[in-house]
């Protein structure tokens, strides 16, 4: 899946929400993601491996409800 694509054009879940879960200790995550995702910023295989690793954690709390 390509993560970037789907949190620019499927997310249903508020980017501030999981740029504060790619990037905890980062005060402006929701800024950073938003220039990684505007091409202002180069998107990375570490960026995609965060966007996966909380796009999956999310729907393992959202399938447990």
């Amino acid at each position: 899946m390509d993560y970037k694509d789907y949190l620019i054009n499927h997310s249903p879940i508020e980017l501030s929400y999981i740029a504060g879960k790619m990037w905890p200790e980062n005060k402006a995550a929701k800024s950073y993601l938003s220039k990684k995702l505007s091409g202002e910023r180069p998107w990375t295989e570490k960026d995609n491996a965060l966007a996966k690793k909380v796009i999956n954690e999310l729907g393992d709390e959202l399938s447990k409800l």
